[in-house]
């Protein structure tokens, strides 16, 4: 077994193997393996969660674009807009004071359920809405649901899937929003020809229930966290777990001994440390670093100038002279097209290029497109939307915008798990979603007030909070690159945390085959 000299969690220099070290070395792709591919394929249980939200603010564009919405409900703008738009965002920032006990009792994977449930609840309420109190508590209900799925889904993925998958998947997860605002976009297009009937938003309304029923069957069989299952003292379920789906049954591997070690001295510890307390994120230095991760980057992924896109692209396009209906509905299938194919993309390569390089780059490619959005907007309002060459060039900086929106977007589910030790991982998911609920919240109501009063020039502020965040990026956030989940603890607790070290009399235990514990 391989060993390599690695800075100690004092500071020093130890012989420490890696998990990376004891991966089988496969000479076939993933999917002719028969456990893995069952693994990967319940899995999709929480990869889809994200649907719901991207088809949540990408119907919000076709409804606001559809006349029979606006007639039924009275042509709503300003506040009234924006509480609509904002309804599913404090449903979610309402999940977050039971998100983390649901899943620190009940595990990773009956939240879920719960969630789904509680969405297609909300659905039902939308769909049926005979006034605009209804619809709004339709939306809240939705995202009180789909902000549960959204706390324990990457929580799951990132303790259960295979280790050199784990950030590819909850890549993958962040990018199905895309899928969702295809979706959408594709179905009010459609719906939009029904003219004056009220099933012209109540089928997308209805329609948004796809995800949440395919959550909810798959929810009944995708595997528990061996992490939690270890935590509650069921160590036996997870040894079996980690063995047939990422050993194939092999009893002998030695990635499932070193994954089993990892969890056991991971959850000894924590546990002899207490750290239950929401103040334990204050009480270390590493852990403060954390808790600045996992809040500051809720806002960064939204405070970006995508929520102008994403919720008010009638507003963007009239910004830029396009009025035409047909014309912004068609606009608005081709962003999402271009969202979903690069946010599949760029999460194959997160492994690869590592978390650091993909949030810089993509903070500085949106910057680039933002400010020459910016510049060309102006030029185009000053020639009263007559300027066909800076209309285009606004078009193509929206799509650029969004293509690099995908290559940070993908990293931030993965990042804040790897962040985050065992018992305050749920608590983080909480903390990251109230940022990315209270962002969201803003930009719902700023965004179309800003865009009215100063029109253009709204989108300097913009290009402002961009700056800002590639540089709390370049300071703050260590890489993570090629760490198990207990293993990135060395980026933050070097004076603390304990490493699993091996030395070479004990490679005929580990090679012999593996028993669990009773």
């Amino acid at each position: 077994m391989k060993t390599q000299d690695t800075e100690g969690w004092n500071g020093t220099s130890t012989e420490a193997t890696l998990i990376r070290d004891v991966i089988p070395k496969r000479t076939k792709l993933w999917w002719h393996y028969p456990a893995l591919r069952t693994l990967n394929l319940l899995l999709i249980c929480c990869i889809v969660t994200d649907i719901t939200n991207g088809y949540d603010g990408s119907m919000l564009n076709g409804l606001q674009i559809i006349d029979s919405w606006k007639e039924f409900f009275n042509h709503p703008s300003g506040s009234i807009l924006g509480v609509i738009s904002n309804g599913t965002r404090f449903g979610q920032i309402g999940s977050l004071f039971v998100s983390a006990a649901l899943i620190e009792k009940f595990g990773r994977r009956r939240p879920i359920a719960i969630g789904s449930v509680i969405l297609l609840l909300g659905v039902i309420l939308q769909t049926a809405a005979v006034n605009t109190t209804m619809f709004v508590l339709g939306r809240v209900l939705i995202g009180f649901g789909n902000g549960i799925q959204a706390t324990a889904c990457p929580i799951l993925v990132a303790e259960l899937a295979y280790p050199t998958q784990r950030t590819q998947i909850t890549g993958i997860m962040n990018s199905t929003g895309s899928l969702g605002s295809l979706l959408a976009a594709t179905i009010t297009f459609g719906t939009a020809y029904l003219g004056s009937s009220t099933w012209s938003w109540r089928l997308p309304s209805l329609l948004q229930a796809m995800s949440s029923i395919l959550q909810l069957a798959l929810s009944f069989y995708v595997p528990e966290s061996p992490r939690w299952l270890v935590h509650n003292n069921r160590r036996d379920e997870a040894w079996k777990i980690l063995a047939k789906y990422h050993a194939e049954g092999d009893e002998s591997s030695e990635l499932l001994k070193f994954e089993m070690d990892e969890i056991d001295a991971a959850i000894e510890r924590e546990k002899a440390q207490s750290l239950t307390s929401w103040m334990e994120w204050f009480r270390t230095t590493g852990n403060r670093h954390r808790f600045f991760i996992v809040l500051t980057i809720g806002f960064l992924i939204q405070w970006c100038g995508n929520a102008l896109i994403s919720y008010y692209l009638t507003l963007v396009l009239k910004s830029i002279g396009i009025t035409d209906t047909r014309t912004q509905l068609t606009i608005n299938v081709g962003i999402n097209i271009n969202g979903m194919f690069f946010g599949n993309f760029f999460s194959l390569w997160i492994e690869r290029v590592g978390r650091r390089p993909m949030l810089f780059m993509g903070l500085t490619g949106m910057f680039c497109a933002f400010l020459i959005l910016t510049v060309v907007t102006g030029i185009n309002q000053n020639a009263d939307f007559h300027n066909s060459a800076a209309s285009q060039t606004s078009l193509a900086m929206i799509f650029i915008f969004g293509a690099f929106y995908k290559m940070a977007g993908p990293v931030c589910p993965s990042y804040v798990a790897e962040v985050s030790p065992y018992d305050l991982r749920a608590k983080a998911f909480v903390i990251n979603g109230f940022a990315d609920a209270a962002a969201n919240v803003f930009n719902g109501f700023a965004n179309p007030v800003g865009l009215t009063a100063i029109g253009w020039k709204y989108y300097i502020v913009w290009c402002c909070v961009l700056l800002s965040n590639m540089v709390l990026v370049y300071f703050f956030y260590p890489e993570t690159k090629g760490l198990s989940l207990e293993e990135v603890a060395i980026k933050f607790d070097k004076d603390q945390a304990e490493t699993i070290q091996r030395e070479p009399a004990e490679k005929e235990a580990i090679d012999a085959p593996l028993e669990p514990k009773q």
